[in-house]
């Protein structure tokens, strides 16, 4: 499998780090960006550890980003999807977990739809779909 390595300047200081991968250099994370984001739903507890199993471009050390985390890719000038065009994958407008927990609730976390970027809870047992994160180091 041959995967091309390049690097191209974006808005936002988005780069592209590999074909499967978008690169934050604003906050220092980097996205998987796999055809599994856009067409795999799953409930909050696989989600974590697909995140935990995943290996992608050479790292091991992925997980399911925090709520911040996710919030940091919208991009509110743009709905459906509302992110940043440097993502190849993406449901547009559907839930994606975060590992954050809701306060008040044992079996909730919070996560995006990528429609209008817009920040809501769910119930871990309802299958969304899943970006992983990782911090450059």
């Amino acid at each position: 499998m041959f995967k091309a390595l390049f690097l191209v300047l974006l808005p936002a200081t988005f780069l592209f780090a590999e074909a499967t991968m978008v690169k934050d250099t604003r906050t220092g994370l980097l996205w998987e960006d796999t055809p599994h984001v856009k067409e795999v739903k799953i409930t909050h507890p696989r989600a974590v550890l697909y995140c935990k199993a995943l290996r992608l471009g050479g790292h091991s050390d992925w997980r399911l980003p925090t709520i911040k985390e996710l919030l940091s890719i919208v991009y509110y000038s743009r709905t459906s999807p509302a992110t940043f065009k440097a993502f190849d994958y993406i449901e547009p407008e559907s839930f994606y977990w975060s590992s954050t927990p809701v306060a008040d609730a044992d079996d909730e976390f919070w996560g995006v739809n990528f429609k209008r970027g817009a920040s809501s809870r769910a119930a871990e047992y309802y299958d969304r779909y899943v970006r992983c994160v990782r911090n450059l180091k």
